[in-house]
């Protein structure tokens, strides 16, 4: 029987303003209560610590033991209450390195139940990311830290961001004062898509192929949710992509998210998200329920088995 700890950044933070930040709670939520109701019903799962704000709901079970979070009592205080090697799944998004501070944070007290150390320092960053994978001639879309040496249509967004509320066409871009560090990408007109994949030591199994929603005007891309399974007559080539990525580098560990593109009967990656994304929460709705147990299993056993993961049908899932 294990013991987890689930730290979701958002959620846990000291002061929130539930209706200033309600699009960001909403979906943060719903990873970490999907996290939360898949894994109380795991056998190996004995109990699971959350840490979240105390004006947000909860679920309800023996399993869980919350601790509320508020101005007098930060995750920082909560966290020092556990003893050494614990296990912790931390969901933190790549925005201002947010996610590196995390992990540089706990490495050392905690066990993080994910990819090393490096491995988010690189691919939290979205032009090391594509850097490291064109070294390895994985194809990537075309990108540049200048938008001098891009042509045609050209999208800028922060280095270190995540989802697409800053993602902006160029000529729409952020003030020139800005500190952020941009990258600027070739845009293409073509399938967006993504993928979940387990990782272990250099083993990838994909467990959802996802056309991407996106909603397209004259100053920026966003994204508004995604259909689960849209991209399942593509899973072979998906597949082969995220072999291809995991074998090159084994520090991926647990749930990975990847964001690709279609251009020249081809598959692009746009960017690696190296923990828990939105698809998660709809997993269930399109394929078997065995596929998010696989996942639970894999954190709380570190066993990565062979089970395939079943298709049922596409569903629309909107942010």
């Amino acid at each position: 029987m294990t013991n987890l700890i689930l730290l979701e950044h958002f959620t846990s933070q000291s002061n929130i303003d539930c209706k200033q930040d309600k699009i960001i709670l909403r979906e943060a939520m719903n990873i970490a209560n999907t996290i939360i109701e898949n894994f109380i019903n795991h056998p190996k799962l004995n109990k699971l610590f959350v840490l979240r704000n105390y004006k947000l709901r909860t679920i309800k079970s023996e399993k869980i033991i919350y601790c509320p979070i508020n101005k007098k009592n930060s995750y920082e205080k909560v966290l020092n209450k556990f003893v050494k090697n614990d296990n912790i799944i931390l969901i933190a998004p790549e925005i201002n390195k947010e996610s590196i501070n995390y992990y540089y944070k706990l490495k050392d007290k905690f066990k993080l139940l994910g990819s090393n150390f490096n491995t988010i320092k690189v691919f939290s960053s979205k032009i090391k990311t594509l850097e490291v994978l064109k070294k390895k001639k994985i194809p990537v879309i075309q990108f540049s830290k200048s938008n001098k040496t891009l042509s045609n249509k050209i999208v800028v967004k922060p280095e270190y961001g995540a989802g697409s509320s800053q993602v902006l066409f160029a000529g729409n871009e952020f003030p020139k004062k800005t500190k952020k560090s941009l990258i600027f990408q070739k845009f293409y007109e073509g399938i967006k898509g993504s993928f979940l994949m387990l990782c272990s030591k250099g083993l990838a199994k994909v467990l959802c192929c996802n056309e991407q929603i996106v909603k397209i005007n004259k100053r920026k891309i966003s994204q508004t949710g995604c259909i689960i399974g849209g991209l399942e007559p593509h899973r072979k080539e998906i597949e082969f992509l995220a072999e291809n990525i995991c074998r090159n580098f084994r520090g991926f560990s647990g749930i990975i998210g990847v964001d690709i593109v279609r251009y020249k009967n081809k598959w692009l990656v746009l960017e690696v998200n190296p923990r828990f994304t939105s698809s998660y929460c709809a997993l269930t709705k399109s394929y078997s329920y065995e596929t998010v147990q696989d996942v639970s299993s894999f954190y709380l056993t570190k066993h990565f088995s062979d089970f395939v993961p079943e298709f049922i049908k596409p569903y629309i899932y909107n942010f």
